[in-house]
């Protein structure tokens, strides 16, 4: 067989791409994660804004819990990070040990209806605790605002939040849960809880005073910590991982997850679709 010198070059190139082929290893594949917003329907005794309460277990909430479960067990998560403390783990997992034993009534809030309903579809073995309580305290800022003719911030965030809370709470008793937890995953939503912090507190201050941002500094160390905490419980083996936390520690989560190239981020509308 003869080759004429364009052929020969054509084939001594393609024989090269595939030898390099062969010899470049497979990319590592990304861990998918879902990170899931949601209102605390049991409302947080510790938050600046609270929502409504919502009964979750309800007869007739149920069939919107159920289907909101089925779509979350369609992402197959390996493991579900909640809301609960990270230094509770035994606490955990001896109530959900519990509820598969039918010894615990589940309660209204996200953890129980979500969390441990989609672990008991996906037969999970357990759910991983990776929340951390970190320093928030607004009364510096707030007194600050009022000693140095800020108090129009102060109301602006005030006007902001309840303009939230409003639409939220509106939403959250008419949609179905599906529904809801789409609009406040949505990235306006998203954006608009960040606001507070981004929009209205990191302005209280001047001169050499950040008590604004001092307090931002503080609601980012405690994601941060968070963000952490998933990292380490995230296991060579886990191809998918859910994350069900309030929904204003989304925003945060959502951009070092979208920054880590280990991971890939799910939007919630794709999996509630």
């Amino acid at each position: 067989m003869t080759f004429s010198k364009t052929s020969f070059l054509t084939w001594l190139l393609a024989t090269l791409a595939l030898v390099a082929t062969a010899q470049t290893p497979a990319a590592t594949p990304r861990t998918k994660i879902l990170l899931l917003g949601t209102m605390h329907f049991t409302p947080s005794t510790t938050d600046m804004y609270k929502n409504a309460a919502v009964d979750l277990t309800l007869a007739q909430r149920q069939p919107q819990v159920r289907a909101v479960v089925k779509k979350l067990a369609t992402f197959h998560p390996d493991q579900i990070c909640i809301e609960w403390s990270a230094l509770r783990q035994h606490k955990l997992d001896s109530t959900f040990q519990a509820y598969e034993q039918g010894r615990y009534q589940l309660k209204s809030d996200e953890i129980d209806q979500l969390g441990f309903q989609t672990a008991r579809q996906l037969k999970l073995p357990h759910l991983t605790a990776v929340n951390y309580r970190g320093h928030f305290d607004s009364d510096k800022m707030t007194e600050y605002a009022k000693q140095h003719q800020q108090e129009r911030i102060l109301t602006d965030l005030d006007a902001h939040a309840q303009r939230f809370m409003v639409e939220a709470n509106e939403k959250m008793l008419k949609l179905p849960l599906k529904n809801f937890l789409a609009y406040v995953n949505t990235p306006e939503a998203l954006n608009a809880n960040a606001a507070f912090y981004t929009q209205y507190m990191a302005r209280i201050g001047e001169g050499a005073d950040y008590p604004g941002i001092d307090l931002l500094t503080d609601w980012y160390s405690t994601n941060l910590h968070i963000y952490a905490n998933i990292l380490r419980q995230v296991k060579p083996t886990d191809k998918a991982v859910m994350v069900i936390f309030g929904q204003g520690h989304i925003p945060i989560l959502k951009s070092l997850f979208a920054a880590n190239p280990a991971f890939e981020v799910v939007e919630v509308a794709k999996v509630l679709k």
